[in-house]
């Protein structure tokens, strides 16, 4: 707090600036690694102005390499004001909300990005951010080439019963990107056809009784701590996943529901085939 209120007192010394790449670009800047997704994927290199501590980490982000390019910030209004970016994108709830009106008067907007609950959500909110930025034609080339992709996935995919699962228990029911993904491949989302609706812990009990066709396992690949991983250490589990196949889903491209979904839908789709063949399904 006693950084921010620095911050403010500079904010209110100094008047608000309004630079702009070049090409009369808007500058812009990232907060949190989804953000930063969908703003490497749709601005001008020469418009970001920095992306976020988590978007540099190779064990979460699949852009690691070119964020490790920009400056490196926290998410925080101190860091908005610090760069000065034209436009910042943030996740719908950023706690740096209730200072918008304090920011906007420094020239700072804020592009506030929703969390997606389906491929349609993630197709229209890249068209949407990329128009905000000045890149309109980019955002829709690339919304139709992912929506292409996704199109072709489904084809010969058997309708297997699927079961996503974290280590700590967690799954996907209706209502979520993962639901959507999956039944665009043709599969069927296991915890959804059993009432499961949002993201939330799935009963090992359930699995026991009723075991899926396969597992789509995100962040198994991780390091977790015990406390955190116990329900895929359970024996019971264990023994499941032993007979069950599985599909190791990509988790740096499957964690925030934007257009690196196809990504992690291919390698899905290339899986289950690859198991269905050797089912002879």
């Amino acid at each position: 707090m006693r950084r921010l209120l620095t911050w403010l007192l500079l904010t209110w010394l100094l008047p608000a600036t309004a630079a702009v790449a070049d090409g009369g670009l808007p500058r812009v800047m990232g907060t949190n690694l989804c953000a930063d997704l969908l703003l490497a994927a749709v601005a001008a290199p020469q418009q970001i102005v920095s992306l976020s501590r988590q978007s540099q980490d190779p064990a979460l982000s699949p852009i690691a390499e070119r964020a490790a390019a920009y400056p490196g910030n926290a998410g925080g209004v101190e860091d908005l004001l610090y760069h000065r970016p034209d436009k910042a994108l943030v996740y719908r709830g950023w706690t740096g909300g209730r200072f918008g009106g304090l920011l906007a008067g420094q020239g700072i907007e804020l592009i506030e990005v929703p969390y997606p609950t389906d491929w349609d959500d993630a197709l229209a909110t890249t068209r949407r951010v990329a128009a905000q930025i000045g890149r309109a034609e980019t955002g829709a080339a690339l919304v139709a080439d992912a929506a292409r992709r996704m199109r072709e996935l489904a084809q010969d995919l058997p309708a297997l019963r699927a079961l996503y699962l974290r280590p700590g228990g967690g799954s996907a029911g209706s209502g979520t990107y993962v639901d959507d993904v999956l039944t665009r491949l043709g599969l069927v989302n296991l915890a959804a056809a059993h009432g499961h609706a949002g993201w939330g812990a799935y009963p090992l009990e359930r699995i026991v009784t009723d075991p899926p066709d396969v597992f789509l396992l995100g962040y198994f690949e991780q390091r977790q701590a015990l406390t955190a991983s116990a329900y895929a250490r359970h024996p019971l589990l264990q023994r499941l996943l032993a007979r069950i196949p599985t599909v190791q889903v990509p988790s740096r491209l499957f964690g925030c529901g934007g257009l690196e979904l196809v990504g992690a839908a291919e390698v899905i789709a290339d899986q289950v085939g690859t198991i269905a063949e050797g089912d002879g399904s």
